[in-house]
């Protein structure tokens, strides 16, 4: 069943993939009249980049070369940036001409002054294509800072308080590299944490890349009190099952350089206070919250890291303090945020159900595109306040 769906949204995305650029290479085509027989080149440069996207998740399956294989993907990412604006631009435009039309508005040119006006259009949409493209890049390559202070009405031994540091969907691999890793743990030393929270998507899929070009040494480079745990999220499983590498070899590559993952387990640290990571939901099926904290003293407090933020209430319900998610991006391109929004009961920041305190991470890296306009590169810093009474 699960399979069948898959296949399912892989023809409805390809084919609404499709439909989009043919929609707006068509737009683009008019545009460019001016050129007449030389917009052969506008053809052959729009399919070559329309397409390099799907190229290179084909290419990702073979023994085909890293260094070309990430130009191919950086492409075909930026593409889908690229995409999305032109086409809510072109859209845009074409319900103007709607409107003029029912309204009855007409605009009389020469047929040479039609043909440079459509031809300047086509100029000022790359132009603000270009910006948005810029200053979205800058946002997601430049990781910032979300304070919290969070008091919990339960003691945790000796300790008074936590500083906890969390970051989720870095997708280490081919976009972001090991120049981006070291710029984030950077940021984290930043904030003298006592614990670090990798919250899922630390791999783009495949660990291939990160492993090849070690990109762990950056982990090892975190500095914390008690150390650094790991849940696992949906682009884990999305390696295992569509690349070479196996998930297991990421997660002992890891292991490694000092990252303990928690997958359905649970660790006790200090003898202070419990982290438990949850298989994701891509996993297929796991552990219930009630198994999981079998065996766990409810009265210590209970940090839960489970990449995708579904079923808060249960989570809630099962008198966990504290559990921090990511996966949703936060749409990470406008305005993809208000599907996420609609999606998720909290796509993005911080939420109290009874005694449980949410956050969700917008993400520290970015899938596909290496763009956001819609949150930021987010380094989250939540100081745990314990009752010492």
């Amino acid at each position: 069943m699960k399979n069948s769906s898959m296949v399912i949204f892989f023809f409805i995305a390809f084919g609404l993939y499709i439909v989009g650029n043919l929609y707006m290479f068509v737009r683009g085509y008019q545009l460019l009249e001016i050129l007449g027989k030389h917009r052969i080149w506008y053809s052959i440069v729009f399919w070559i980049t329309a397409l390099s996207f799907i190229v290179a998740q084909i290419l990702r399956m073979t023994d085909f070369s890293d260094e070309l294989l990430r130009i191919v993907f950086l492409v075909g990412s930026f593409w889908i940036a690229i995409m999305l604006y032109v086409f809510l631009i072109t859209l845009g435009g074409d319900f103007l001409r709607l409107f003029t039309w029912i309204f009855g508005i007409r605009f009389n040119f020469r047929p040479k002054d039609y043909l440079i006006i459509k031809a300047v259009l086509f100029g000022i949409v790359l132009i603000v294509v270009s910006v948005i493209l810029v200053v979205g890049y800058n946002n997601a390559k430049r990781p910032q800072t979300t304070h919290l202070r969070i008091p919990l009405d339960k003691s945790a031994g000796a300790l008074t308080e936590l500083r906890v540091v969390m970051i989720s969907d870095v997708h280490l691999g081919l976009t972001y590299t090991q120049k981006d890793l070291a710029r984030i743990v950077d940021v984290i030393n930043e904030q003298n944490p006592d614990i670090v929270m990798l919250v899922g998507d630390i791999f783009d899929g495949d660990p291939k890349p990160v492993i090849n070009d070690d990109m762990g040494v950056e982990f090892s480079r975190i500095q914390s009190k008690y150390g650094t745990y790991m849940s696992i999220g949906n682009h884990e499983y999305i390696g295992e099952r569509e690349q070479r590498y196996s998930m297991n070899t990421g997660l002992k590559y890891l292991k490694s350089h000092g990252v303990q993952t928690l997958v359905d387990s649970v660790a006790f640290v200090n003898r202070s206070f419990y982290v438990v990571g949850r298989k994701d939901l891509m996993g297929g099926e796991r552990k219930t919250i009630p198994e999981l904290l079998q065996g766990v003293n409810t009265r210590l407090p209970i940090i839960m890291l489970d990449h995708q933020p579904y079923l808060l209430s249960e989570v809630e319900e099962a008198g966990v303090d504290l559990q921090l998610s990511g996966h949703t991006h936060h749409g990470q391109m406008w305005p993809l945020n208000y599907i996420t929004g609609l999606l998720f009961e909290q796509d993005w920041g911080f939420l109290q159900k009874g005694k449980s305190n949410f956050y969700v991470s917008c993400g520290v890296g970015a899938w596909g595109p290496p763009v956001r306009t819609a949150g930021y590169s987010e380094v989250v810093v939540i100081d745990l306040i314990f009752n010492t009474n």
